[in-house]
């Protein structure tokens, strides 16, 4: 059965509950928002929450029952009071990657990225519509996605009254290189912080990939690219990345002189 945006408010039956959902005066005590804990949930609400993230994760546990390596999503609605979303979802085991990562050995940090490989391996696999942005697009090719990053650079600079000769540029060179990339279910945001590592007496090592509001359907080279984003360069860990998703450096460089225009 294909899979279709849920409405809001969203539920998931009881029985399938770890246990009962918390109560909102527990966690809504700032309107700004905010990320709680309980036992068994995390609970995401407020202005920054987007309601994308809860679909992706419903996504992702439409096509990938089996995969035990991001949360579920077990409740979506919008707040009474302010109308932000509220997300409430599983609460993975383990320690955020960044803080574990001077504390490892070289073979557990290969452990690791070769479980954080298996984990983009798999959301790469899920059948790709013929999309590029969001899980429901809205471009239908490369051409379209690139279209959109040069008019979003043209619209910046005609809000100041000037013409954007790099957005030109952008128009004349950005097909030369990013092009042919078939659409790929990305995370879009791997930085150590939203990797979770766990060790289980039983299972041995286990890690999750957490924060998904970023995620869609983007072309190949994006997951690589987004990751260096995030790299600080006070470590080896860009060199680690090649070792999780396989690295595109042209498009990469390509990118990066966009990113330098526009705030994704």
């Amino acid at each position: 059965m294909a899979w279709a945006p849920a409405q809001l408010p969203y539920l998931k039956p009881p029985d399938l509950l770890p246990a009962p959902l918390p109560s909102e005066s527990r966690f809504f005590e700032s309107t700004a928002g905010g990320c709680g804990r309980a036992s068994h949930f995390i609970v995401k609400y407020g202005r920054g929450v987007k309601e994308i993230e809860g679909q992706v994760l419903l996504f992702l546990e439409h096509h990938l029952e089996a995969c035990h390596s991001m949360p579920k999503l077990y409740a979506m609605y919008r707040i009474a009071s302010t109308g932000h979303v509220c997300l409430i979802m599983q609460r993975m085991p383990g320690v955020p990657l960044d803080q574990l990562w001077p504390t490892l050995k070289d073979f557990e940090k290969s452990v690791i990225c070769a479980k954080l490989n298996g984990i983009l391996t798999s959301i790469r696999s899920i059948p790709a519509p013929p999309l590029y942005g969001k899980i429901c697009g809205p471009f239908d090719s490369e051409d379209h996605f690139n279209a959109a990053l040069v008019k979003r650079l043209r619209s910046a600079w005609a809000q100041m009254k000037k013409h954007s000769f790099k957005a030109d540029f952008y128009e004349k060179n950005l097909g030369r290189v990013l092009v042919g990339h078939k659409p790929v279910f990305s995370h879009s945001d791997l930085q150590r912080k939203n990797v979770l590592v766990h060790w289980d007496t039983l299972q041995g090592l286990t890690v999750s990939l957490i924060d998904w509001g970023d995620a869609g359907w983007f072309p190949a080279y994006w997951e690589y690219f987004t990751a260096l984003q995030g790299v600080q360069w006070d470590d080896h860990w860009s060199q680690r990345i090649e070792e999780i998703t396989e690295p595109w450096l042209s498009e990469a460089a390509v990118m990066k002189m966009v990113h330098q225009d526009l705030i994704f």
